[in-house]
């Protein structure tokens, strides 16, 4: 069993959620940031919910919540699947270096131009 089936079976037997240290404790995979790339890849594929909770005496922690049934949504297409990864990797752009993301789609097609041109046969 990999480290991430290991986290979604253990969220989905604590319906009232377990925080990222919680985890870690309790399946043993250190460090803790482990667990939380493990469970944001979870909740970016809806097999878990994230959300931030405010306990008595503790500082607000995000916590990881099994979903329902009806909250997953149907398995994407290749295509849906593939668009989402783009997606992602365009919404990163855009947080890292400020610029929008017409502008960026912009420079990378005018680059791909570029190279596609310079690796062109010429043609007399």
């Amino acid at each position: 069993m990999t480290n991430k089936e290991e986290v979604f079976g253990l969220i989905q037997g604590h319906p009232e959620g377990l925080d990222d240290d919680d985890i870690s404790e309790l399946t043993g995979i250190k460090p803790r940031q482990q667990v939380q790339q493990l469970c944001n890849q979870l909740a970016t594929s809806k097999r878990i919910r994230r959300e931030s909770v405010e306990k008595t005496g503790k500082r607000r922690k995000i916590h990881n919540f099994p979903t329902d049934e009806n909250d997953r949504p149907s398995s994407p297409s290749r295509k849906e699947f593939e668009t989402e990864k783009w997606r992602r990797r365009l919404s990163a752009l855009v947080a890292a270096t400020g610029q929008n993301e017409g502008d960026l789609l912009d420079e990378a097609l005018h680059l791909l131009a570029l190279k596609v041109l310079k690796n062109a046969p010429e043609t007399k």
